[in-house]
């Protein structure tokens, strides 16, 4: 058993399913190490994470670990700061003795939990060459910022922290962030010139895609196949006080932040803030020269508010979807859906189709296959558009996050101008959404279907909630055909097919209870007679 320096006192670890137990002789204020099988994957501080149960402290198993916790561990605790193990211990999660736990991605890659308690392949997982290559591309990315878009830009977050407090990216980090100074006193302001730096990085090659109204996401792509991303968030003042979106926001004044000054990571030169030990102080507190792989932001309400206010946030669940792609993408079917064999069956045409939520893209070749002129599959999770193989000439694929209204209706306004109408298709593609971005789906039915072409839509009822589902753990929501009818109707649609109940789309051992929709807005774009009677229903 390894992972650290073993202390003449360590005592036996106990572990169950549910919680870790931990010794009575932890001292709560520092942070520990969870290692399972040797691998790091969860940093804990007692005080913070434990709770009492019958006397005794323990921690509950992250919520993003449990669907890894399957078959038998060696278990380790130790310091984080001096790594000394205080415990260990071994057991046999849900009785399955003959699988080994295994925390890692599809391709291997051991994980360990971020501050926001998701799994991430830790920048520690890179090889020197690697490092040396990635922040290459940041000292790029930073000079497009600076002499392009003309705005000082400069590391920051764990980014900076790393770099003044030994020069090394923080290893349990899993990107980078970077941040540009704003001029602008107005978040509205800031909003428009963030999407003038977002286009500047796009006419310049950079692979972008947006968080919020104060922050983008560029990806920066390996040799190897590879990639990781780096976070570029607007800084900027009101009043007196300097917010960072997503997290910070504190007093202090602007010959604090500017010039910047220069600070090493990993032997290159980075642009830093002036003071940047103040800065560093603020957002982590008077212990940030000391490690702690458990730190979380605790932003307090007001902030969080504000900031949601002025900027949004347009990433919904994003990253939960780039992690499920990530370590199961390539375990899902590959053959069509039966709701895509039922469209293709009743409703056979060979104009553009639209496959929207189109995930691993399945789906979307098969329509490929039987005679669309063209198929265009969108998705927000980078994870599932670069499963499987490249498009063909028919086949496109593109990142556009329906729950941002701006992209939404920009892909409105050119499906509203093609030559030929276009249908679109999402399956279970609502049960993934909030609200507004179901609403934009069928904004984006108004705009493109006003001249031709069909919504076909398949989604999880209410009456699905409590039945046996293939992945529990998957986030959904459960939508009353009633209302999503309603929805459409107010739009200026008419749903012309109808049904709902289970035996529609089954998968392994689960069965769903499903409804079908089929919406128009325009003529019959076949000239049939389709649509013209009373919208058929199998219950909702």
């Amino acid at each position: 058993m390894s992972g650290g320096e073993p202390a003449l006192g360590a005592t036996e670890l106990v572990v169950d399913d549910e919680v870790v137990h931990l010794p009575v002789d932890v001292d709560p204020a520092l942070t520990y190490d969870v290692l399972l099988n040797g691998g790091h994957v969860w940093s804990l501080q007692p005080a913070r994470d434990a709770e009492e149960r019958r006397g005794e402290a323990v921690v509950p198993w992250p919520k993003a670990l449990r669907r890894h916790l399957n078959g038998r561990a060696d278990i380790v605790l130790r310091e984080h700061a001096d790594r000394v193990v205080v415990a260990t211990g071994h057991h046999v999660f849900r009785g399955a003795d003959h699988r080994v736990v295994e925390v890692t991605d599809s391709q291997g890659n051991q994980l360990i939990l971020d501050k926001y308690g998701r799994l991430t392949r830790p920048l520690s997982a890179e090889d020197p060459d690697s490092v040396d290559a990635f922040l290459g591309k940041v000292d790029a990315l930073l000079a497009t910022i600076r002499d392009e878009a003309g705005l000082p830009a400069f590391i920051c977050y764990g980014t900076l922290l790393g770099a003044v407090r030994n020069g090394r990216l923080i290893g349990h980090d899993n990107d980078v962030d970077v941040a540009y100074l704003s001029e602008h006193r107005y978040p509205v302001d800031v909003v428009r010139e963030g999407f003038h730096v977002e286009r500047v990085l796009r006419d310049h090659g950079w692979h972008v895609r947006r968080g919020s109204g104060s922050r983008v996401n560029v990806r920066i792509d390996h040799e190897d196949g590879s990639h990781r991303f780096v976070d570029v968030f607007a800084a900027h003042w009101v009043g007196d006080r300097l917010y960072m979106p997503q997290d910070t926001g504190f007093d202090i004044p602007p010959e604090r932040v500017l010039p910047l000054t220069t600070v090493e990571l990993h032997g290159r030169g980075f642009p830093a803030p002036a003071d940047y030990e103040q800065l560093l102080a603020l957002t982590y507190g008077p212990g940030w020269r000391v490690p702690d792989p458990s730190f979380k932001y605790e932003t307090p309400l007001w902030l969080s508010r504000r900031l949601n206010g002025w900027f949004g946030g347009l990433r919904t669940n994003r990253k939960y979807w780039d992690a499920f792609y990530a370590s199961t993408g390539r375990k899902l079917p590959t053959e069509p859906t039966s709701f895509a064999r039922w469209v293709a069956e009743q409703y056979p045409s060979t104009r553009p189709l639209v496959d929207l939520g189109a995930g691993t893209l399945r789906d979307s070749r098969f329509f490929v296959r039987k005679g669309r002129s063209e198929v265009l599959a969108v998705d927000y999770s980078g994870s599932a558009m670069r499963l499987g193989r490249k498009p063909g000439k028919r086949l496109h694929r593109e990142l556009v996050n329906l729950n941002d209204t701006r992209h939404l209706m920009s892909l409105g306004v050119r499906l509203s101008r093609t030559d030929e109408p276009v249908d679109l298709y999402g399956r279970f593609l609502l049960n993934t959404l909030d609200p507004d971005g179901v609403a934009n789906v069928l904004r984006l039915a108004s705009m493109s279907l006003r001249r031709g072409g069909r919504l076909f839509l398949e989604f999880r009822t209410p009456r699905d909630r409590g039945r046996p589902k293939a992945f529990p753990n998957q986030k959904r929501v459960f939508l009353d055909p009633d209302e999503v009818q309603r929805a459409i109707e107010a739009r200026a649609g008419r749903v012309v097919h109808r049904e709902a109940g289970t035996g529609l789309a089954p998968f392994k051992d689960e069965d769903p209870h499903v409804c079908r929709i089929v919406a128009m807005w325009g003529a019959d774009p076949d000239g049939g007679t389709r649509g013209k009677g009373p919208v058929s229903s199998g219950g909702s």
